[in-house]
């Protein structure tokens, strides 16, 4: 049986940026919870690179990775702008590219191992971030819109929960394919 020991340890790392992440926005009132997200930020891109010595489809989600740090920093030079607000829809949408392409990777390689739920969990995973996505898209130039921007706010509250418990899904799989993996 076939093991994936440079992805198995790229995802871990992916699974550590994530909570890292997570700390670090919910520190963010102080400096060290900047420093926790940037340490999780470079944790993923290191777990990402790593992972791509085992498969190809990780090799896309780290250029893509690359890319949307370069939208997002960007996007930041023109704050809450159109320019911005297009920065933002960007990253978005490559942040999902991301997503999907770590999944669906990590889908086949767990799939091929013969852990089948773990890699329909995967699909899930990326299917509950797609619809997400496109609502958020929807949402996001009808708020340009207005009176149709009030009507946005329910939607991306409950796309938000929806995005939360994606979130976890994702991180979860990330944790659990790491383990298959090794």
């Amino acid at each position: 049986m076939r093991n994936y020991p440079n992805a198995a340890q790229g995802l871990y790392k992916v699974f550590l940026s994530q909570i890292l992440m997570i700390i670090g926005v919910l520190t963010a009132f102080i400096l060290i919870g900047g420093i926790v997200a940037l340490v999780g930020q470079v944790l993923y891109l290191v777990g990402l690179y790593q992972a791509k010595q085992d498969d190809e489809g990780y090799a896309g989600a780290f250029s893509l990775a690359i890319i949307s740090l370069i939208v997002s920093f960007l996007g930041g030079f023109f704050g809450d702008s159109l320019m911005g607000n297009l920065f933002s829809l960007i990253s978005s949408i490559l942040g999902f590219v991301i997503l999907y392409l770590v999944c669906s990777t990590t889908a086949l390689l767990v799939g091929s191992l013969g852990f089948d739920a773990l890699a329909r969990q995967g699909y899930i995973v990326w299917m509950i971030n797609l619809v997400c996505t496109i609502v958020s898209v929807i949402c996001g130039i009808l708020q340009l819109v207005p009176v149709l921007n009030l009507l946005t706010i329910p939607v991306l509250l409950v796309t938000a929960i929806a995005s939360l418990v994606g979130g976890v899904m994702f991180i979860l799989f990330v944790y659990r394919a790491s383990k298959a993996l090794a």
